[in-house]
């Protein structure tokens, strides 16, 4: 058997590269800088939640 195909490989968010192997502490990016440049954009409110969190909502009823 070959390598997968490229279209099947996940790929880093950041900056699209082939992802790091699942085992990797880098994945689902390619890299540890990739990672970084993703905390830097929570940390800098680029990236944001859909809505505040409401905690009179019904909880999930897996989670405890």
């Amino acid at each position: 058997m070959g390598m997968p195909e490229a279209s099947n490989m996940p790929q880093c968010p950041i900056c699209k590269k082939p992802a790091a192997p699942l085992d990797d502490q880098a994945f689902p990016f390619c890299s540890r800088r990739c990672q970084l440049v993703d905390l830097g954009r929570w940390m800098d409110g680029t990236y944001l939640t859909s809505r505040p969190i409401d905690p009179t909502e019904e909880q999930d009823p897996d989670r405890k």
